[in-house]
């Protein structure tokens, strides 16, 4: 039986190295080709800290001067938005509309934008309910932090895509 368990597992493995399945973020394509990145946004934030964590994970250094730094990305704006998209014959709200918006570019020491002024915008809809107003609260501040990781991710792809001049 031991012995069947580690050939169905032998097997299962060599299926995916067979197909090309590699983990997100693992492709050459995803690791920045800079040595170091100078993020000018609030620390305190966590839009703040998971950028920065994403380019210690994305093979770069973390500058502490612009000046010192092959790029620097710049955060220009944050924004969340929560809108009624849908109420009920009460007049009672039935579904919000969130969006959340970061707005950043890129430049070189000098400051030259290496990559103009781009907007990431994502939106998730939330159901709403009285009788439940705690938990969806709770639920509208896990899915702004869901679009917020979504928008670092995209953030590091972009500028994954940058080249140094």
């Amino acid at each position: 039986m031991n012995r069947a368990r580690r050939l169905a597992s032998l097997l299962l493995i060599a299926s995916l190295a067979g197909c090309g399945f590699q983990l997100r973020g693992s492709t050459p394509d995803s690791r920045l080709t800079f040595a170091s990145v100078y993020v000018d946004a609030a620390s305190g934030t966590p839009l703040g800290r998971e950028l920065r964590d994403a380019v210690r994970s994305g093979g770069s250094q973390l500058a502490a001067d612009p000046k010192a730094a092959a790029v620097t990305l710049r955060l220009l704006d944050e924004a969340r938005e929560r809108k009624v998209l849908t109420l009920n014959a009460q007049g009672q709200v039935r579904e919000f509309s969130l969006t959340y918006r970061v707005n950043f570019e890129v430049a070189d020491p000098e400051g030259k934008k290496l990559l103009p002024p781009q907007e990431i915008a994502l939106q998730s809809l939330l159901s709403y309910s009285e009788s439940q107003a705690l938990a969806k609260e709770i639920e509208e501040r896990m899915t702004f932090d869901d679009l917020r990781r979504d928008a670092v991710s995209q953030i590091m792809r972009q500028l994954a895509r940058v080249s140094p001049e």
